[in-house]
């Protein structure tokens, strides 16, 4: 006697209907972690660019200047852009073409929005900077859960906002938790 091999039509039909559910479950917690990962890249980019800043300044005894820029000799105030770090020796915000560029970096994910400091970053040869506070990035989302900031102190310190008192968001440097709105 032959016996047939293989799946029977209602076989089939539970295997796609158990895919589908686990499929349904898994899904947003891999959206998640897509837009964790974007925005810790972002952060990572942003902390870099301000550590390499405040070295550069302090190690050379030079002013340095960190901003958003579109072409990388003028500085524009919309941090999405690309960033640059340059020596700024007439101290005028400006990049020169004798004025050396330390470093580039990448625009922020287009699938992240980004607020809070609207000019650039210019580092004194102490290390001080001259305006401080927090660069927020949030998914487009704007699940402030996945929120993220770089926060810049005025003595130049650079740090990632940390989630102090274990309610799933992160807060800037006065403890206030951080918005995406």
């Amino acid at each position: 006697m032959k016996t047939e091999r293989g799946l029977s039509l209602i076989e089939m039909m539970v295997t796609v209907a158990i895919l589908s559910i686990l499929t349904t479950i898994g899904a947003p917690s891999i959206s998640n972690i897509i837009s964790k990962n974007h925005i810790a890249a972002d952060i990572n980019n942003l902390s870099s660019a301000a550590r390499v800043a405040r070295f550069t300044a302090i190690d050379e005894a030079v002013t340095v200047t960190l901003c958003p820029t579109e072409d990388y000799t003028s500085c524009t105030n919309n941090w999405r852009h690309a960033k640059m770090v340059f020596i700024d020796a007439d101290v005028n915000g400006a990049r020169d073409n004798n004025e050396q560029l330390v470093l580039s970096s990448d625009p922020v994910s287009s699938n992240n929005t980004i607020s809070g400091i609207e000019q650039a970053l210019i580092f004194r040869p102490d290390g001080s900077v001259n305006n401080g506070g927090a660069i927020t990035i949030c998914p487009s989302s704007g699940e402030k859960k996945l929120a993220s900031a770089l926060i810049v102190s005025l003595y130049g310190r650079v740090k990632v906002a940390t989630d102090s008192n274990n309610d799933d968001i992160k807060e800037d440097a006065t403890g206030t938790s951080l918005s995406c709105s």
